[in-house]
């Protein structure tokens, strides 16, 4: 008795050792892991482009928004507000343009992505009212977008394809065949022209002062800006509508594809491609510099649409009467769609417990609301029954049945099927059913 005292007393000391025995070698023996997972973004994220451009601005201070009408846009807000306006802008009427411009004479600042001619047109042989037609808002300012000079990669995809056309026509899967292939040639060929990335664009000088440092941007397109003041070191005139001069500009060897103008207190700044301020894109270079130069510190809207308006508000706007007069008409369908159950009517004072009463209300009202087939079913199916005695042939049980009860076949096999119309219709049918249910041949 007094071991086994001693190790009830023991016991709880050795369990509490073995356990801090295994604690401690567990945090001995492994060592925290962190990884990440991947989550998809949220789709107010990935319907916006400029979302992070959005947040960062937001850190900085300067509140922003996306506008995606006209009647969003107009009229104008005060001039500390800079519009970046895409290239899905719409067709500007010459109130807009005019609107937008005298909005950035009188201290504005317009960022303005460049719209190219569209491909059934050439630029060499494009006239002056293809331009404006084109694009109202930068050709009032002597803007227009010709084709980089810059080569493209339609080489390297021409060079893929004579590869694979140049493999047997018995392979099923070429590009895995030329990956593959015992041809160590063929096989670097193959890997460098499919697997490498395509360049990158070349990186843009940013020159806007003698003080200022030169800036590098990337602009992923293959167009350049000219502006017609240019033209004066040919001999020809310019084409300007408004008095603007050129501050800044950002080129490569292939021509511009960013100016900034000035025109009265405000400045228009022309980019080819707003993909640099991107999600994806926004952190490379000096992109998210220039947005903030562009900008200062004040409230920017991120302007996609300008010309058509969301259409239930374009409808309100051009024809209030035809907008009220179809949500009348949504009413009445609804009101002619929606089942009613008929009136509702008082009930009475004296007591309905006759069971002969509330079985014919309820006959009546299925009767109303088109539920006769109901009614019948449980009747029809005894009388299918019944039917089957006569005959294991329908046609026949049918002649058989009509025989017996002295009536055509055609009402028989209509009382057994179909949907009476009439009150007095559906009683004979009842009265046939019953007849037939209760017949003994």
């Amino acid at each position: 008795m007094g071991k086994t005292a001693r190790l009830r007393r023991v016991f709880p000391w050795l369990l509490a050792a073995l356990l801090l025995a295994m604690v401690s070698g567990y945090y001995a023996l492994t060592e925290p892991v962190t990884y990440m997972k991947r989550v998809a973004p949220d789709s107010s994220i990935t319907r916006n482009p400029y979302s992070a451009a959005q947040q960062w601005l937001a850190q900085r201070g300067q509140p922003s928004k996306r506008i995606l009408s006209a009647a969003a846009l107009f009229p104008l807000p005060d001039t500390r507000t800079t519009l970046v306006i895409d290239k899905h802008r719409g067709m500007l009427t010459s109130n807009q343009v005019n609107a937008l411009l005298e909005w950035v004479q009188d201290g504005g600042k317009l960022v303005v992505e460049a719209r190219p001619l569209p491909g059934i047109l050439d630029t060499s042989d494009a006239s002056a009212s293809d331009w404006q037609d084109n694009d109202p808002l930068l050709f009032a300012l002597g803007i227009t977008v010709w084709d980089s000079p810059v080569p493209s990669d339609a080489g390297q995809e021409d060079a893929i394809r004579d590869l694979l056309m140049a493999l047997p026509t018995f392979v099923d899967s070429p590009l895995q065949y030329c990956l593959h292939s015992d041809n160590k040639a063929l096989r670097e060929d193959c890997a460098r022209l499919a697997c490498d990335a395509p360049p990158e664009p070349t990186p843009l000088t940013l020159h806007v002062s003698d003080n200022e440092p030169d800036r590098r941007v990337q602009l992923f397109s293959d167009y350049v800006i000219w502006h017609d003041s240019w033209d004066e070191e040919e001999g020809n005139a310019p084409h300007l509508e408004w008095p603007v001069e050129i501050t800044g500009y950002a080129d490569n060897d292939y021509g511009s594809q960013l100016v900034q103008l000035s025109l009265g207190s405000g400045q228009i700044s022309v980019l080819t491609d707003l993909s640099l301020w991107s999600s994806e894109r926004l952190l490379y270079f000096d992109h998210a510099w220039l947005l903030a130069w562009l900008t200062g510190a004040e409230p920017v809207w991120f302007v996609r649409s300008v010309a058509m308006p969301p259409l239930a508000q374009w409808l309100w706007l051009k024809a209030p009467a035809l907008a009220f007069a179809l949500l009348i008409l949504l009413v009445l369908w609804l009101w002619h769609r929606i089942p009613r159950q008929g009136p509702r009517q008082q009930a009475r004072e004296e007591s309905r417990r006759d069971y002969l009463k509330h079985l014919h209300a309820s006959g009546y009202f299925q009767w109303r609301t088109n539920q006769q087939m109901a009614l019948l079913a449980e009747l029809r199916k005894q009388a299918e029954q019944q039917l089957l005695r006569f005959h294991h042939q329908r046609n026949k049980a049918l002649a058989l049945a009509a025989k017996a009860l002295s009536v055509p076949v055609k009402e028989l096999d209509a009382a057994l099927q179909s949907q009476a119309d009439t009150r007095d219709r559906f009683t004979q049918q009842v009265s046939l059913l019953q007849s037939l249910k209760n017949c003994r041949h």
